[in-house]
């Protein structure tokens, strides 16, 4: 397999991209090797030689996904400052910037009606280890009551995002909902109220 120029993709980031393309249209259950191998122009030996399987696949999909500083920042913005309204509010102007909206898209795809419970529960685990993390806790001193709340926090987030990606696909986002909903600062109280209990 010859070397990409260095304008064009390798295999796996075409594979990767052609995953989120498939997730748009199809359950993550029906994505098959034939459909990335199809879609991505590749042949299955060049499936193989990078990634024994769809999950496999996924998880590098997601992991790059993850090593971007625009999904990280995304998810800690919002707990930064629970009381700071222009923080908030600067936080839905972000969800109208072409990156960050490439992000929540991407994970509105995990969380959303293709996705599958193990994607779900890898992108709650994602955005648990990056609150805790940004607040200073460490995962394993949670209680079952911290990690109920933790769990109560994200599934809020998501749920949030979930109502974005709606606003955004039906073009009626007003970027100075975020800040009027209650939604932005209760998970931000209850973040930081990990450090308390």
């Amino acid at each position: 397999m010859g070397r990409p120029k260095a304008d064009e993709q390798g295999a796996p980031e075409k594979m990767q991209h052609t995953f989120w393309r498939l997730l748009e249209a199809k359950p993550y259950a029906q994505i098959n090797v034939s459909d990335i191998t199809r879609a991505s122009g590749l042949n299955r030996s060049a499936f193989y030689y990078h990634y024994t399987s769809i999950p496999e696949l996924a998880d590098d999909a997601i992991a790059s996904l993850y090593a971007e500083s625009n999904v990280a920042a995304f998810i800690v913005h919002l707990i930064r400052q629970p009381d700071d309204m222009d923080a908030i509010s600067d936080y839905g102007k972000r969800l109208t910037d072409p990156e960050y909206l490439d992000c929540v898209h991407k994970l509105m795809l995990i969380a959303g009606p293709h996705g599958s419970a193990g994607l779900v529960r890898q992108l709650k685990n994602f955005v648990i280890d990056i609150w805790l993390s940004s607040i200073g806790v460490k995962p394993e001193s949670l209680s079952p009551v911290q990690r109920i709340t933790a769990e109560f926090a994200a599934n809020g987030v998501l749920g949030m995002l979930s109502s974005v990606q709606g606003m955004l696909e039906s073009k009626t986002f007003d970027p100075d909902w975020l800040s009027q909903s209650p939604v932005p600062r209760t998970v931000s109280q209850l973040v930081h109220s990990l450090r308390e209990q």
